[in-house]
């Protein structure tokens, strides 16, 4: 990205996200802007795109409006995306391509034209120890064809759960030669995630999100797109916090109990995963609704805490919706 301003942008099924960070000496940055797009539910289903063109006109007024730069990162997610670690012999680097081909195409089947790309995270007597992701080549076309229309410019594109590591770590240094559990709740979809010690050692989606909550609000009280905003925003404050939200989070919270206690014994099992010493970082529009973190809590037998706020100029504001802009924005 040309100067020294990045834009990293995240980009959901139901808002876009992004970040204008700014370099500064020593490989230092600052974070200039961030700001939030809601888009049309009838762009997206499941991940896919179902209307470029309606994206592409979004994109173009937003950027229009907000005099964004023309060059972008992006953050990308599709259901079918593989990102994980893998340790192979060492070999060639296109023999090593062809096999981390072969590995996305039999978790990802019935899709031949894979983009993948991968990075060594160490190289010893074992072999190598690689970090890979893949995606429907299609699927990133698709993406990227929307930005294109708009006059928009994607130099990279990486996975979301990278951006949103290298997001929490660029804001708690601190935290780099440690172990936590990550967990990123959005509208759609729940992440969570392992890292130990300067390494993501396993992440998965699963099928929770804050959109549980909205259809609940508006199926049980009959509420208007408008009043669910008002109740959930009024979540965010730790006074006065509205009735209906407590009932619906009670009432909706056990499906992500069963499978944030489903992860938490695999991380155990799997990768020895402390629970009297290690933490849980609440990111996402979810670490900001205090009902669902207060339930979250009860749940993860781990201490539970955010990542410290944002920084633009003398003001501060929650992090957690940001991380992920915030990190595809530091990509280079």
């Amino acid at each position: 990205m040309r100067g020294r301003y990045m834009l990293g942008v995240d980009l959901g099924d139901y808002s876009l996200k992004y970040c204008l960070s700014q370099k500064r000496k020593e490989n230092r940055f600052e974070i200039f802007r961030v700001g939030e797009l809601a888009l049309p539910g009838e762009i997206f289903s499941e991940g896919e795109i179902k209307s470029q063109n309606l994206l592409a006109e979004n994109l173009r007024l937003f950027w229009q409006r907000n005099r964004l730069p023309r060059e972008v990162a992006l953050a990308f997610y599709h259901p079918q995306m593989v990102f994980q670690g893998i340790t192979l012999p060492e070999m060639p680097e296109v023999e090593l391509e062809n096999a981390l081909r072969w590995e996305a195409s039999s978790i990802i089947v019935g899709e031949d034209n894979l983009q993948v790309g991968w990075q060594v995270l160490q190289k010893d007597a074992r072999g190598l120890e690689i970090l890979f992701s893949a995606f429907p080549t299609i699927a990133v076309n698709e993406c990227v064809g929307a930005f294109l229309k708009a006059g928009i410019r994607v130099e990279a594109v990486e996975p979301q759960s990278l951006s949103l590591l290298r997001g929490v770590l660029s804001m708690e240094e601190e935290l780099l030669q440690s172990s936590f559990v990550l967990l990123d709740i959005g509208f759609q979809k729940t992440m969570i995630a392992y890292f130990s010690k300067g390494k993501l050692v396993f992440s998965r989606y699963f099928g929770w999100g804050l959109k549980r909550i909205w259809n609940a609000l508006r199926e049980k009280f009959n509420l208007l797109p408008v009043e669910i905003m008002e109740v959930m925003n009024r979540g965010r404050s730790e006074q006065n916090i509205p009735y209906q939200l407590e009932e619906v989070v009670s009432g909706t919270i056990q499906d992500l109990a069963v499978e944030l206690r489903r992860s938490i014994a695999f991380f155990q099992s799997e990768f020895k995963l402390d629970t009297a010493s290690e933490k849980c970082l609440l990111v996402g529009g979810g670490a900001e609704i205090h009902p669902l973190k207060k339930e979250v809590k009860n749940v993860i037998a781990l201490e539970c805490r955010e990542i410290k706020p944002l920084t633009l100029g003398k003001e501060k504001m929650p992090s957690g919706r940001f991380l992920t802009a915030v990190g595809v924005s530091l990509w280079n």
